[in-house]
This record gives structure tokens, C-alpha cells and sequence, in this order.
């Protein structure tokens, strides 16, 4: 903040970070979701993590020694492949199939889940996810369909039972 060039804290971007105005942690890597279960899937799975890292600070286990420069290079990867491609596998840092690494973080947060009565329906919902993909890959369908961005817009406000927008 005081090199002057951000206007305010809200324009320091983490990828988690403490709210200013909640008792809560904001994670700022997820793209908005087109359908409301993957919103909750998110928020399950962010919950599940979030309680699973903190109760291995509280036992005193260490963090993973991860390098900052794999962590950027997964976001990038996840960014631009989404779940249509592979991720990075956090553990070895290698690509791996989308569904494969999806499994491994919900195996990695599968006491978390169970204590929250959150696994089967986290099973189920990543499950139909990765059947029909995500918004992004339903965003770039429309688009391969039509070539027009008006047109993915308005899918997109169908998909979502809004009112059809005029652009």
C-alpha cells in the first residue's frame, strides 16, 4: 500500500487471504461458476481444505515446502485448461488428468468432508461436473457453435433462467 500504486487493500490479490469485513477467508482462483451446484461444489471443497490445513497447523505438521513458482505454474495450468486438460498434481508437480487431481484433493480432504456429513454429495457433484464439463467449456461450445459473443452471452443467461440479455 504505500508505494501509492494500489487504491486501496481490496486491490491486493492473493489467492486466499483473511477478510477484511467477514470472519471468513476469501479464495480469489475460482472462476464464477455457470451452475449453482458447482458453486457449492467449490465452497465444500474450499471449507474441506481450509479445515483440513488448519487442523494440521493445530497438530503441528508442517506445510508442504512448495515452491511459489509450481503454484503460480498450476493456477496458470488450471487457468487456461480448466478441467477439459490436465492439472498439475500437487504432489509431484506433473500433469496429470483434471479428474485425477480433482479425486486426489477430495481424498486429501476426506476427513474434513466426513466430519461436515459433505462427502457424498461432493462425490456426486464433481462426478456430474466432470461428465458435462464446466461453464467455461460450455461458454467456448457456444461459441464454436455461433462465432459470436452475443450469442455465448446469451446461452449463458439462458443457462442460467434469466431474462435473455440484448447486446
Amino acid at each position: 500500500m504505500r508505494t501509492g500504486t494500489l487504491l486501496d487493500t481490496g486491490m491486493v490479490y492473493f489467492d486466499a487471504r483473511l477478510s477484511e469485513h467477514y470472519p471468513t477467508i476469501e479464495l480469489r482462483i475460482a472462476d464464477v461458476c455457470l451452475q449453482a451446484e458447482d458453486t457449492v461444489l467449490v465452497a465444500a471443497l474450499a471449507r474441506a481444505l481450509v479445515e483440513t490445513e488448519a487442523r494440521a497447523a493445530r497438530e503441528g505438521q508442517p506445510a508442504p515446502a512448495t515452491r511459489i513458482e509450481l503454484l503460480r505454474l498450476a493456477a496458470w495450468r488450471a487457468s487456461r485448461s480448466g478441467l477439459d486438460d490436465d492439472l498439475l498434481n500437487p504432489m509431484t508437480g506433473l500433469p496429470e488428468q483434471a479428474a485425477t487431481v480433482a479425486s486426489l484433493l477430495v481424498d486429501h480432504c476426506r476427513d474434513a468432508l466426513d466430519d461436515a456429513g459433505d462427502t457424498d454429495a461432493v462425490t456426486e457433484m464433481l462426478s456430474a461436473l466432470l461428465a458435462r464439463g464446466n461453464g467455461a467449456a460450455f461458454q467456448r461450445a457456444a461459441f464454436r457453435q455461433s462465432g459470436r459473443l452475443a450469442d455465448v452471452v446469451n446461452s449463458v443467461v439462458a443457462a442460467t433462467g434469466s431474462d435473455r440479455w440484448v447486446g
